[in-house]
């Protein structure tokens, strides 16, 4: 095998919601953890989800083989870059016995304040400098959701009508392909993580999950309240260990979004294994 490739055995951690680039492709990042004795985090960048083959589209907490290969323009250590075709699907990690096997896997990872990422991205990304990240807020997030700018929307919504207007590779003509669908919306959680004399943090969340619920609630006139009940209640409700999975930007290393939320539930005869 070549230097700068490997092949990997992960768990998927996160599944972004795709984006549309300049370049008129759409893609998605995933974030996953290896299965090794000393587990690291792993970015798989980019995946061209919705035209990969059915029985090649996985799951989150969905174990996979991939070869990748070491991104030229990437020098975040966690990035890979997934070659087509190498993808194998493996079991799936439950939710039984209060989230233990998943539970076991995130504790190992370790956690991290987010003043602390902000601080070691400050000279920009390379070895040993951490991309992606578990991070404990000091209190249940708040939920802020704005509109997005106008001028952004309709960037977007050229780039999705163009794509439309050009077939895939993997299309099948029996089968519409389904329109990229720009959200005008801008879901971000504000929260303070542990660190001393944290100022707080306010960021993006990218999570496909939260798009669903979005799609899903919508046309209700309390779609917000819908969707804050999610994702600040029902998350972060007592009697959960939430945390959050972050991961930076490769253009801008100190700007953090969430990528999702690990929320499962405390158990209070065992040691908490993310306390």
């Amino acid at each position: 095998m070549r230097v700068g490739e490997r092949d990997l055995s992960v768990t998927i951690l996160v599944k972004a919601a795709p984006v549309l680039t300049p370049e008129l492709q759409e893609s998605m990042c995933v974030a996953a953890m290896t299965l090794d004795d000393r587990p690291e985090w792993i970015r798989l960048h980019p995946i061209p989800f919705r035209d990969l083959e059915d029985d090649s589209r996985f799951k989150k907490y969905q174990e996979i083989d991939v070869h990748v290969i070491r991104p030229s323009a990437d020098r975040r250590p966690e990035s890979w870059t997934p070659q087509y075709g190498t993808l194998r699907l493996g079991r799936t990690v439950g939710t039984k016995h209060g989230w233990s096997a998943r539970r076991e896997r995130v504790a190992a990872l370790g956690k991290h304040t987010m003043c602390a990422l902000n601080a070691a991205n400050a000279g920009g990304s390379g070895l040993g400098v951490p991309s992606l990240a578990v991070v404990q807020a000091a209190s249940p997030p708040e939920l802020v959701i704005t509109k997005r700018a106008a001028d952004q929307v309709t960037t977007w919504q050229e780039r999705a009508d163009a794509i439309a207007a050009r077939p895939s590779l993997f299309d099948d003509p029996d089968k519409p392909r389904h329109a990229f669908e720009v959200v005008p919306w801008r879901f971000q959680y504000r929260y303070r993580c542990l660190a001393n004399g944290c100022h707080g943090h306010q960021q993006p969340i990218i999570d496909w999950e939260i798009l669903t619920l979005w799609r899903k609630v919508r046309h209700d006139s309390d779609w917000q309240e819908l969707v804050k009940a999610k994702f600040e209640d029902e998350m972060w409700a007592v009697g959960r260990d939430s945390v959050l999975f972050v991961g930076n930007q490769v253009q801008h290393p100190q700007s953090f979004l969430v990528l999702s939320v690990f929320w499962p539930p405390r158990q209070p005869l065992q040691p908490v294994l993310l306390s």
